[in-house]
């Protein structure tokens, strides 16, 4: 009698590769997660950029851009400022301490239990402070409406800022959840990640 020989080294890769695979096909529980890739840059100028987070577009004018989330801009200071779309009120606005909006590392949380600021520049600088400097990798948190889904949500935007008052800047990624709920900074849906099986 003849038994087939196994190798055994082969197992946990194919392992691997299924539970790979059924968590690439299986993304209900992620399928709210919505993602984009920007390289938006900020022009240093007082229109700036209007982005709508829905559509990931950005235009020179709130009226060029329908649904507009945020406007990154610079004043006369030459240093970065953030203005917010006034309705529906309450919808919009950056996650802050107080109103000093915050440089998030990936894995904070950004969800309805946070404060959320619309400063913007009229108020000064000091709101600003975390972003009117050099940043790489970091996220600001927002909430904003979604005209879609007639409902707050909430996400990322990842941003890098330079030393001369947080210019030049770029709108890199951002995610956000579409049913309402929160989210971490840096979180993507498993469908944009990457997985290799050795």
């Amino acid at each position: 009698m003849q038994f087939k020989k196994f190798r055994y080294g082969k197992i946990p890769a194919l392992a691997a590769f299924a539970i790979a695979t059924a968590t690439l096909t299986s993304t209900g529980a992620l399928a709210a997660v919505v993602c984009g890739p920007s390289a938006v840059p900020v022009p240093a100028n007082i229109d700036g950029v209007y982005f709508n987070i829905v559509t990931g577009t950005g235009g020179t004018s709130g009226g060029a851009v329908a649904g507009w989330d945020i406007n990154l801009y610079q004043t006369g200071a030459s240093a970065l400022y953030f203005f917010w779309p006034s309705a529906p009120a309450n919808s919009a606005g950056g996650l802050a301490v107080g109103t000093v909006y915050q440089a998030l590392s990936a894995g904070a949380l950004i969800d309805a239990t946070g404060t959320y600021s619309a400063a913007s520049g009229g108020g000064g600088a000091a709101n600003f402070v975390n972003w009117q400097t050099t940043n790489t990798g970091k996220y600001l948190g927002v909430r904003f409406y979604n005209e879609s889904t007639a409902a707050i949500n909430y996400g990322w935007l990842q941003l890098d800022t330079g030393a001369a008052g947080g210019f030049p800047a770029t709108i890199n990624s951002y995610c956000y959840d579409n049913t309402g709920a929160g989210i971490t900074a840096g979180t993507t849906p498993v469908s944009l990640q990457s997985y290799s099986v050795d």
